[in-house]
């Protein structure tokens, strides 16, 4: 397939450029700044901001899927760059033709049940939410956009808290409910998950949750 990464120069969008590129895949690296990509292995490099609708619209147009790894890490600013960005993107496939589109978010924005482990609970609740309220709100708009769609072959993938750790090939994954003991995943695994999850009938239009 000919793959477009929203987030490329991310730790997850680099594991995935250089995955799809072992599997056979072309890819585009959509960036603001080509030189992040330097040592990495995508196709082609498309230099661009998300928040510019014209850039996302060149760059997704002629592909076949498109992965967005969108992210601001762990900034508690406000932020547009979400759910504007991630609109840019779904008008774009629209406007193009493209269907499949994968995107990340956290597993942080479902609500932790109350049978979950206290601890986990807290924090979420009182750490998490309140530390990170504005990039989360901006979060929870980007997810109504693509829970909302009804023309395009998406799939949500809330990953629990990221880490830089090497993969471990083995993680737990569910589809449609909430995922017990979500505490952390790699990045190299959530990348191999999105890989894996493009051709996965089971995982279209599904909220699917990630972690070891």
């Amino acid at each position: 397939m000919n793959i477009v990464v929203f987030g490329a120069t991310g730790g997850t969008g680099r594991h995935f450029l250089e995955l799809a590129a072992a599997a056979g895949h072309s890819t585009v690296a959509f960036a603001r700044d080509p030189l992040a990509l330097a040592d990495a292995r995508p196709g082609t490099i498309r230099q661009g901001d998300v928040l510019d609708p014209d850039a996302v619209a060149r760059a997704v147009e002629g592909a076949d899927a498109v992965v967005s790894a969108l992210g601001i890490g762990y900034s508690r600013a406000a932020t547009t760059v979400y759910s504007a960005g991630t609109d840019h993107i779904l008008k774009a496939m629209r406007a193009t033709g493209v269907a499949r589109v994968l995107c990340v978010s956290t597993t942080s924005m479902n609500p932790v049940p109350w049978r979950a482990a206290p601890f986990q609970r807290a924090l979420t609740s009182w750490v998490l939410h309140p530390m990170l309220r504005r990039p989360y709100a901006d979060m929870a708009r980007m997810e109504r956009l693509l829970l909302e769609d009804t023309e395009l072959d998406w799939t949500l993938v809330r990953a629990a808290r990221l880490t830089g750790g090497r993969a471990r090939g083995r993680y737990r994954t569910a589809a449609g409910h909430r995922l017990p003991g979500a505490w952390s995943i790699a990045r190299a695994d959530l990348a191999h998950y999105l890989l894996d999850a493009l051709g996965d009938p089971t995982a279209r239009r599904s909220v699917v949750e990630i972690a070891y």
